[in-house]
């Protein structure tokens, strides 16, 4: 069959359109509002949100091609070609319409992200690319059985569903076979896990071979090597999806970070981050009005999660805002929870957590708490503490610095001295 020929007859040609106009007036919002800016990584997590529609789509064209052939029949006229070189030149639009739609998506969060699409994290487009293939293949043998007026709702409400849904599942591994929590990659400190692009590879490549297989030779031995072929693929599928939890992604290589040692104090923070250097600038700027207070600052505020002594968490997930960087400082020099708080449940001094960190933003900042921070006592608290001197003010602090750092100290919520 001439090419324009196959893609003037085939489904996916009007298909096409109608996915790629779904994808950039429906669901351009979604594809762009939890990306983390300059990231790479996260435009290709962020563009699988599409994968559900795609696979629909996928799914649905190829149904109703399968009955279209079989209404035709044309496997049943003796053909020179095999079932299978039949079938694939058929197939090859629509599982291209699947990926342009995945393109379209990439492109829109590529946009957004303002970076491109990251070399390392390709391998989720192909995983997804497969599932395409696998839903592509098994909506066709849909086709062969079932009419195309029924054969093409159902496959595309089947193929839906077992893309979108496992999502919601109270377990985990299941939409890790279909690559359903890639939309969660990636914040600027986090990377895809290996195991949850093998997963959903393994899985499809073992639904391919089934479906091809059963394209081939449609007999009861080739269904029972068909299941064989798809236990196998989930057996390969099963241990890294079961070791992965809700969320498909893991740290990143702190060898990435870029650490600024010209000042106090030093500041490690991901390219992302602090390439333009003025993350670390403000960050300087607000240590210096807390060490005028009298807080003593880390030596070294960095985004690793392996934290050496004098170092403490100072992370963000996006390009920070001033507010973002006074309070990630506030959370660094403010001790985190005691082991025995885990341990027991007991935990007095928590109440003066959120005051005591309003207040330090509040002296990094020069400004009072912003509204809806705070409950109202909390708030007033922090303003009362605020118009004390700056004595009463640092002696409240350490003393409910020093009762977060146990489990059975009360708080100090009132200011020594003051009128509490």
């Amino acid at each position: 069959m001439l090419l324009r020929t196959l893609l003037r007859s085939s489904s996916a040609t009007l298909m096409l359109p109608l996915l790629v106009c779904f994808i950039v007036f429906l669901l351009s919002d979604t594809l762009t509002r939890y990306v983390t800016e300059g990231y790479g990584p996260s435009a290709v997590g962020q563009a699988s949100f599409v994968l559900a529609f795609a696979a629909a789509a996928c799914a649905a064209s190829a149904a109703w091609e399968g009955a279209r052939l079989k209404r035709g029949g044309v496997l049943d006229q003796a053909p020179a070609r095999g079932p299978l070189a039949i079938a694939l030149p058929v197939l090859a639009p629509v599982w291209l319409m699947g990926l342009a739609g995945l393109a379209t998506s990439l492109l829109i969060a590529s946009i957004a992200t303002g970076a491109p699409p990251a070399p390392s994290h390709l391998g989720m487009l192909g995983a997804q690319g497969l599932v395409l293939a696998a839903c592509t293949l098994s909506g066709y043998l849909t086709g062969r059985l079932l009419p195309g007026i029924a054969a093409a709702p159902i496959a595309l409400t089947v193929g839906f569903c077992l893309t979108a849904f496992p999502v919601s599942l109270p377990v985990a591994w299941p939409r890790h076979l279909v690559a359903g929590a890639f939309s969660e990659c990636c914040s600027v400190g986090t990377v895809i896990d290996p195991k949850a692009v093998w997963a959903p590879t393994a899985f499809a490549v073992g639904v391919c071979a089934a479906a091809l297989l059963l394209i081939r030779r449609p007999a009861f031995r080739s269904l029972v090597a068909a299941f064989l072929l798809v236990a196998v693929g989930t057996a390969a599928a099963l241990p890294p999806a079961l070791g992965l939890g809700f969320s498909p992604v893991t740290a990143r290589d702190d060898g990435e970070l870029v650490c600024d040692t010209r000042g106090r104090p030093h500041v490690c923070l991901w390219p992302e981050i602090g390439s333009d250097g003025q993350a670390v600038a403000q960050t300087r700027t607000f240590a210096a009005r807390l060490e005028a207070a009298g807080l003593q600052i880390p030596a070294t505020l960095t985004e690793s999660r392996d934290l050496k002594p004098g170092e403490a968490r100072f992370g963000f997930k996006s390009r920070p805002q001033s507010a973002d960087i006074a309070m990630n400082l506030a959370s660094a020099v403010l001790p985190g929870m005691p082991e025995c708080a885990r341990r027991t449940g007991t935990f007095r001094a928590y109440p003066a957590r959120a005051p005591l960190m309003a207040w330090v933003t509040s002296v990094a900042l020069q400004a009072p708490p912003g509204p809806g921070r705070l409950s109202p006592d909390d708030a007033a608290l922090v303003q009362r503490v605020l118009q004390e001197p700056r004595e009463k003010q640092l002696a409240w602090y350490e003393a409910n610095r020093q009762a977060l750092a146990t489990c059975d100290q009360p708080p100090q919520l009132t200011v020594p001295g003051g009128a509490g």
